[in-house]
């Protein structure tokens, strides 16, 4: 499995993280389990194989043929069946709330038809595209017209700046004390934007940052990680590891696809991991 990440048009930068396709070769009759980890995006996946639905839940349900994501706060696992390209959208987590002009939470932890959002008739459009570019074409013009509908809350896409270059250190506490609003306020407009409280996403970044730093070799030991991340001791460290990932660290090292090198403090840098291998 090979994914390949594309940039978005200068027009959605700042909604758009990025766009990404892969293949997912299975000679085999049966579905092959994948593990959809917590990344810290909403996004959308558009998917299926001679126009049927290619991924299934844990149960074994088909998904809808596109659909938009939330927030994960466990790891879960899809199964994907047959031999599709899955074409996904990446958003920054603040533009959720402005581009579907819905509360985030309400879609955490869960996915809804895109049909809910977009025209009638849009992924028969995306259905009888020629290829990836052209999907990915239709996916600009139409976020574009979603993208001028409501302006992203500054406080709360400030605050996740914050996080993602601070995440050893930072605490919710101090941030909603710089938004110069109550903490209860600030806990609220957080979790209605991103899909869950800021406590929650500073550990899914930490998480994230945690998996960069295993794949990328920079550490001898776990305990290296559980330090450089400020978790409160190596037990600590893997329960959350595990809780996000559906793995161990150890195990994941096995698993987990290669990463290009990563700066901490670097949000552009930042490259967060969605799916993994059973």
């Amino acid at each position: 499995m090979k994914v390949v990440s594309v940039e978005p048009p200068k027009k959605l930068r700042g909604i758009v993280r990025h766009f990404w396709y892969s293949s997912f070769p299975n000679p085999d009759a049966f579905a092959k389990p994948y593990k959809i980890l917590a990344d810290g995006l909403p996004g959308i996946v558009f998917q299926h194989s001679t126009g049927n639905s290619s991924v299934l839940n844990s149960d074994g349900e088909p998904l809808p043929i596109a659909f938009l994501y939330g927030q994960k706060t466990t790891a879960c696992t899809n199964l994907i069946r047959g031999t599709p390209t899955i074409i996904g959208v990446s958003f920054f987590p603040v533009a959720f709330k402005s581009l579907f002009n819905m509360n985030a939470s309400d879609l955490t932890n869960d996915v809804l038809d895109i049909e809910h959002f977009f025209s009638r008739g849009f992924v028969d459009l995306l259905l009888n595209t020629a290829d990836t570019e052209q999907t990915i074409g239709l996916f600009c013009d139409a976020l574009y017209q979603q993208s001028s509908k409501q302006e992203q809350d500054a406080v709360i896409k400030q605050s996740v700046h914050h996080i993602i270059r601070n995440t050893a250190n930072v605490n919710a506490r101090d941030i909603s004390a710089y938004s110069n609003t109550s903490r209860r306020q600030f806990q609220r407009r957080f979790k209605q934007c991103i899909g869950v409280a800021p406590e929650t996403y500073i550990r899914i970044i930490k998480f994230q940052k945690a998996a960069q730093l295993l794949r990328n070799g920079h550490f001898q030991k776990l305990s290296d990680i559980a330090y450089a991340l400020n978790y409160s001791d190596q037990s600590h460290f893997i329960r959350e590891f595990k809780n996000f990932s559906g793995h161990t660290p150890k195990v994941f090292l096995r698993k987990g696809p290669d990463y290009r090198p990563v700066h901490m403090g670097n949000e552009s840098s930042f490259c967060p991991l969605r799916l993994l291998e059973c």
